[in-house]
C-alpha cells in the first residue's frame, strides 16, 4: 500500500490548482457507516459519469475498508472506474502508508482539536471545512456529492449553499447511529436511517 507521491507546499498547491476542475465528496465516516453495498456501489455508478475527465478529487484521509463502509471507501471505488481523475489526499493525521489511489499530498496542519466543521462561538470553518472555504476563494469547486454524513456535513452542506457551490445529494442510509454504537433498526422512519443530511431533501421540497 505504500506509494511515494508529490507532496504540495500551499502556495504550490494554490498555482497548481488554478483552471482545474476540482470535485469533493462528503458523507458518512466509519462511525456511521453505509448499511448497504449495493445502495453505495449504485451512488458510485452514477456519480463516476458525472464528473469531467482528468479533474481533480480532494480526499480527506478516511482509509477505504470493505467490512466499514465509509466515504473512504466511496473515493477508492470511484478511482478503479475512473482511473483518470487525479486524487490528492489532504492529509491531517499521521498516514504513513497511503492508498495507492493517491496522487498527490498536502499536509495540512490543523492548529485547533477540532478537525472539521465551524467554530462554536464564531460559526467560522476549522480545519479541512476551512481549507476547501479558502480553496473555493481562489478556484471554485465545481461540485460537491454529498452521500448521507452527520451534522457537522449537514453544515458543511449549507455553507457550500451560501458559497453557491454546486451540490448533489443521495439519501444514503447509514448503519448507526452517530455515536457509532447504536444500529438502526429496520422499522426507522426513513429521515433517522439517513440521519441529518436527509433535512437537505425536506428543505428542498
Amino acid at each position: 500500500m505504500e506509494n511515494k507521491i508529490e507532496t504540495f507546499e500551499l502556495k504550490d498547491l494554490k498555482k497548481y490548482l488554478k483552471n482545474k476542475k476540482i470535485y469533493m465528496f462528503l458523507g458518512n465516516s466509519k462511525r456511521e457507516q453505509y448499511s448497504s453495498t449495493t445502495e453505495l456501489s449504485n451512488a458510485i455508478k452514477s456519480i463516476s459519469k458525472k464528473i469531467e475527465k482528468n479533474a481533480i478529487i480532494f480526499y480527506f484521509g478516511e482509509l477505504p475498508d470493505q467490512e466499514n463502509l465509509d466515504i473512504g471507501y466511496v473515493i477508492q471505488e470511484l478511482s478503479i472506474k475512473r482511473q483518470d481523475l487525479e486524487i490528492i489526499l489532504i492529509n491531517h493525521t499521521e498516514i504513513e502508508d497511503y492508498p495507492n489511489f493517491v496522487s498527490k499530498l498536502f499536509n495540512l496542519n490543523i492548529k485547533t482539536t477540532k478537525k472539521r466543521g465551524f467554530n462554536n462561538n464564531t460559526d467560522k470553518p476549522l480545519g479541512t471545512t476551512k481549507f476547501w472555504f479558502d480553496i473555493n476563494k481562489i478556484t471554485k469547486i465545481e461540485k460537491i456529492f454529498i452521500l448521507g454524513g452527520d451534522s457537522i456535513v449537514f453544515d458543511e452542506y449549507k455553507l457550500a449553499t451560501e458559497l453557491e457551490i454546486t451540490t448533489e445529494y443521495f439519501p444514503i442510509k447509514r448503519k448507526f447511529n452517530e455515536d457509532g454504537k447504536s444500529i438502526i433498526k429496520k422499522n426507522a422512519p426513513i429521515s433517522e436511517k439517513v440521519g441529518p443530511t436527509y433535512e437537505i431533501l425536506e428543505t428542498n421540497t
